[in-house]
């Protein structure tokens, strides 16, 4: 009995020959809904770590790392985000322009922490 057979694999016979019948789950592979960090991890991984992509995606675990990625990255940025801006609204009142330029600003720094401590890590 081959190793199929132990685990209940069906065979299609073509030609005389048994092949077993093989599948994948779709949704692993439908990688659209995880997220802008997820993505940007993905495309990481697969650009600098092969073998660690191939090495996931083989064992099916892509589309969840991605999401925790992705969960774990928005987790952080808001965290520094919101750190950085009680820190630096205090004071005098600041005009809508000058709120503006602080959000923008602890918004790319935030970014750029997330992107180097979360995103380029191989998990």
């Amino acid at each position: 009995m081959t190793l199929f057979e132990e685990l209940g694999v069906e065979y299609k016979e073509v030609d005389g020959i048994l092949y077993p019948l093989l599948s994948v789950d779709e949704a692993e592979y439908n990688l659209t809904d995880i997220g802008k960090y997820g993505r940007m991890w993905l495309r990481y991984m697969e650009e600098n770590k092969p073998s660690g992509y191939r090495h996931m995606a083989r064992m099916g675990q892509l589309k969840k790392q991605a999401e925790a990625i992705n969960e774990e990255a928005y987790e952080r940025l808001d965290n520094i985000e919101e750190t950085w801006l009680k820190k630096h609204m205090m004071g005098k009142k600041k005009t809508f322009m000058e709120q503006l330029y602080l959000r923008n600003q602890a918004r790319a720094m935030a970014e750029e922490i997330v992107i180097n401590e979360i995103v380029f890590k191989c998990r």
